[in-house]
């Protein structure tokens, strides 16, 4: 237990005798006198003269210290919020200070200086500790040392002349940050070992390339060495066995069953060219002087006789080992990784495929991530993954969105780059922090939207005006925003200015949302009692039919769909 720090020393009434005598007092000690009345009166902190004391109003003395007191104080009980109250700090502080003021310690009564000087240092730590992410305790205790870079009084008449604060997570908070840490270096190390898994398998394919390439060079120069010429199943035999000497008996017994099925093949074709023949000559097809030029060439097709130049019976052609290989400093035929084949899809006959002609509609998803809509973050982040699920399965829409999705709070956060509706693609998430800040919102989109539609416009002949889906469950803290929300939806100044449909939830008010929607008849907040998890899942669900639907008419050219609230929405500037 703290040992209290009594400031107000003594309090003794004022002798008024003819024989009293004045109490002197020392340096580190002012002295305050009341009244009967109970007024303080300070003296410049010296003691009453023999006079003064005898024929003076004054009735109390009161002996105040006002001289430094030094300590250190660990604020364990009482740990300081890091940026959205999730993780503590616990604070070590150093401070010194003095009563500057003992006429008003006197009138508070302050009977014990270490609870106004604890409490005061909490109270303004605490507020400093807020702006700053747990991992950020450094930046915060700079922070916290130049705001008691000077002398510091408080109202109850004490001044802090020296404040060093140190700041360290809680254990909590300490367990998070070693186990991010550790993931990191988990992280690293695996990207490290990855590396070498690729160099050594790339080591090793290029290895194997090269025993490919030595055997079929190998093969390629025995091949050359025959010169091209007709190998007989006996040469073919003895060539195997010239390497393969253990398999003599096997190649001998196949060797004389490949000879003895040559001459029964043989039999068979001279009988069949000989009934063949007896045949004809018999119905007197050809005349006895044809015979020389018409029977030779039959019994060569038929197999029975040889022509000139014929191959042996046993001969067999060797067929070519490798493919043709491309000309020399030809590049490689390479497979594409990655890319499958195209796929037909059948059409429906009333529906009109996109071309780049029908133009991209650039689609922004805006979304509040402020700390106020924590309750709702899932709901917020369930609802664009089915959104974004339901245009993956929009084959005929997809190519015509592009689509980007931002976080919204005190800084503009990219979840989603504009980019088109891809399978494999990520689907985005949202996170609470922070407050939300409208003017930086709308300045950063603009530096999005002004750096995304240039490079659209260059890979599309065709790029509509950016709209710009907004929804929003916290309220504006004051009216800054409108200079970059001005700037960000003029179309005079800007060529790029969006067109925007805000819907509201939660703690935004119907005028903030009326007030962001580019016409007042595409803002929209949602209906008093309604549940608000119903309401978000609504909105999500009509949000992806609006989108599908206005990308069917912009490839068909019907021109533009008429945007629905969805159900439990109302407009807004009739709450207003």
């Amino acid at each position: 237990m703290t040992t209290p720090l009594n400031p107000i020393l003594s309090v003794t009434p004022v002798q008024r005798g003819l024989l009293s005598r004045t109490v002197a007092t020392t340096p580190d000690v002012a002295v305050v006198y009341s009244t009967g009345a109970g007024q303080a009166v300070y003296l410049g902190g010296r003691p009453l003269t023999w006079k003064e004391q005898t024929f003076s109003q004054y009735r109390t003395r009161y002996d105040v210290d006002t001289s430094d007191h030094r300590r250190t104080v660990e604020l364990r009980s009482s740990p300081l919020p890091s940026r959205g109250d999730y993780y503590f700090f616990i604070a070590t502080v150093d401070v010194a200070f003095r009563v500057h003021d003992p006429a008003e310690v006197v009138r508070r009564n302050i009977r014990d200086t270490l609870p106004v000087v604890y409490g005061f240092l909490k109270n303004q730590l605490r507020g400093i500790t807020r702006g700053f992410d747990i991992e950020q305790s450094t930046e915060a205790e700079e922070a916290a040392r130049r705001r008691f870079a000077g002398p510091v009084t408080l109202p109850e008449g004490i001044t802090l002349f020296e404040v060093s604060p140190r700041l360290l997570p809680d254990a909590e908070a300490s367990r998070y940050l070693q186990g991010r840490v550790a993931s990191a270096r988990r992280l690293e190390s695996n990207v490290d070992q990855h590396r070498v898994n690729v160099q050594e398998a790339m080591q090793q394919g290029e290895l194997d390339r090269m025993q490919q390439m030595a055997r079929i060079q190998a093969v390629q120069l025995d091949l050359n060495a025959l010169g091209g010429q007709e190998l007989t199943a006996r040469q073919m035999a003895q060539r195997h066995l010239a390497t393969h000497p253990h398999d003599t008996e096997r190649v001998m017994a196949l060797l004389m069953q490949h000879e003895l099925a040559m001459i029964e093949r043989q039999d068979g074709q001279a009988h069949q060219a000989t009934e063949l023949f007896k045949f004809l000559a018999q119905n007197g097809t050809f005349q006895p002087g044809d015979m020389e030029h018409l029977v030779s060439p039959l019994l060569r097709q038929m197999g029975a006789a040889p022509a000139p130049a014929a191959i042996p019976a046993t001969a067999w052609t060797q067929p070519p080992v490798l493919p043709s290989t491309p000309a020399p400093g030809a590049p490689p035929v390479v497979p594409v990784q990655g890319k499958p084949p195209a796929v037909v899809l059948e059409q429906n006959p009333e529906t009109k495929v996109w071309t780049p002609a029908d133009g991209v509609q650039p689609i922004y998803l805006v979304v509040d991530e402020s700390a106020e809509v924590t309750p709702y973050i899932g709901d917020l982040s369930n609802g664009v993954h089915l959104l974004h699920e339901a245009l993956l399965r929009a084959d005929d829409v997809a190519s015509a969105i592009r689509l980007g999705v931002l976080g919204f709070a005190d800084e503009l956060a990219t979840r989603r780059p504009l980019e088109p509706i891809m399978a494999g693609a990520q689907s985005p998430w949202f996170a609470p922090r922070g407050t939300a800040d409208y003017a930086i919102t709308f300045e950063k989109l603009m530096d999005v939207i002004d750096q995304d539609i240039p490079l659209l416009k260059e890979q599309q002949p065709k790029v509509l005006r950016p709209t710009v889906y907004l929804i929003s469950g916290s309220d504006a803290a004051d009216g800054v925003w409108s200079g970059p929300y001005q700037r960000l939806t003029d179309r005079g100044s800007h060529r790029y200015a969006p067109n925007i449909v805000s819907c509201g939830f939660g703690a935004a008010s119907p005028a903030l949302i009326t007030r962001i929607a580019t016409d007042p008849r595409l803002g929209y907040m949602m209906a008093a009692g309604v549940d608000v998890h119903d309401a978000l899942a609504k909105y999500w669900q009509s949000l992806a039919k609006y989108i599908l639907s206005s990308g069917r008419a912009l490839i068909s050219g019907r021109g533009e769909v008429t945007y629905q609230p969805p159900a439990g929405f109302v407009l807004a500037r009739e709450l207003v």
